[in-house]
């Protein structure tokens, strides 16, 4: 037999070894898509790169702007908040809500889920408190961010 899994010390071995890495880096990041620390991830990279579309994919926008607090809704209407803060995302200028996600320790913070493992609270920074839903696909999305 020639070719590659022929005799050849661990030929064979070495391709099964290579397969089951794969198959477990691909279930492993599968896995990982399904977990809050993703869905924080996610959404600073959308601030980051200025993209409301992801944002909105790891964000529920509406209950974020109903637990915001009026200082920072100025009495305006819960859509008009809505409409300023996707519109800030998109904005490649400097964020004004969101200016301190850029410095979030999304990989590192500290994240505690329940017991029934439908909501889960991060803290991306130490004066930051980040709540966090998981839906029926299993997706985690962003409910509130509390800042003093």
């Amino acid at each position: 037999m020639t070719g590659q899994l022929a005799n050849q010390r661990g030929g064979a071995a070495r391709w099964l070894f290579i397969i089951i890495i794969i198959a477990a880096a691909f279930f492993g990041y599968q896995y990982f898509k399904k977990t809050p620390r993703y869905a924080l991830i996610q959404f600073k990279k959308a601030i980051l790169f200025s993209s409301a579309e992801t944002a909105q994919r790891y964000a529920d926008f509406d209950s974020i702007v109903r637990s915001l607090p009026d200082s920072a809704t100025l009495g305006q209407p819960d859509e008009t908040v809505k409409k300023r803060l996707i519109y800030e995302i998109d904005s490649p200028h400097e964020k004004s809500y969101f200016a301190k996600v850029k410095g979030w320790s999304v990989i590192r913070c500290p994240i505690a889920v329940t017991a029934d493992q439908a909501s889960a609270t991060a803290q991306p920074t130490p004066n930051t408190s980040v709540t966090l839903q998981r839906l029926d696909n299993e997706q985690w999305v962003i409910i509130a961010i509390e800042t003093p």
